[in-house]
């Protein structure tokens, strides 16, 4: 665990559930967006970064809905804009902004991680106390990450094809780039197939694709 002095945070990247996202899932489930799934999804993540017990940030797009996305989460955790630029440009931003509020390191994720082990942020700011120069990925089944953590803003974000099948390998190309140490935690997977969605245990998502069901898939 991370000691008393540490005070590090934990940035969801989200977009508001009105504003649509995950298109290649959708279309995969032939069906049209649809924001009940999508505030599930981010609900139910938000809920295992919660359970890890360290500060949150819920950085939102598009910078207008930060409302909406204020009026679903708990007391206490923070709502902030996420600036403009491709995800490199955002995720840098973004580590930037809260080292220099305080933080004394970062950890990233996306907001379609429903059944994030609480374990996997543990275990990267474990990494960061031991190696404090180092970055630490969490590896996604698509070649992906679903996080990153560091203690300064690595080289990390240039260099990358997002949405591709090399992130992950590009990512820790750029790091090596820098010198600096790579670590990983376990291996787990974001919502991006249906497949992904039903094997979701999380509550509120496992109730979604439980209507949908019962339903049927044309609805």
């Amino acid at each position: 665990m991370v000691g008393v002095a540490e005070t590090p945070v934990v940035a969801v990247l989200a977009r508001a559930p009105s504003s649509g996202g995950k298109r290649r899932l959708f279309a995969a489930l032939a069906c049209a967006p649809d924001p009940a799934l999508l505030q599930a999804l981010f609900l139910d993540t938000l809920d295992a970064v919660l359970s890890a017990g360290y500060r949150t940030i819920v950085a939102v797009e598009p910078p207008e809905a930060a409302d909406e996305v204020r009026a679903l989460v708990p007391d206490g955790v923070e709502i902030v804009a996420q600036p403009d630029g491709d995800l490199g440009q955002r995720m840098r931003a973004l580590m930037a902004e809260a080292f220099a509020r305080g933080a004394t390191a970062v950890v990233l994720v996306g907001s379609d991680l429903p059944d994030l082990p609480a374990r996997s942020i543990h275990d990267a700011l474990a990494h960061l106390v031991r190696h404090p120069d180092a970055v630490v990925l969490g590896p996604a089944d698509d070649g992906g990450y679903y996080l990153i953590a560091a203690r300064h803003v690595p080289d990390a974000f240039t260099g990358v094809e997002w949405g591709g099948p090399m992130v992950l390998a590009q990512t820790e190309a750029a790091v090596g780039r820098s010198a600096r140490a790579c670590l990983r935690v376990d291996r787990h997977q974001d919502v991006d197939r249906p497949e992904d969605l039903h094997r979701v245990r999380a509550a509120r998502t496992r109730a979604w694709v439980a209507q949908r069901r019962r339903l049927g898939p044309d609805t």
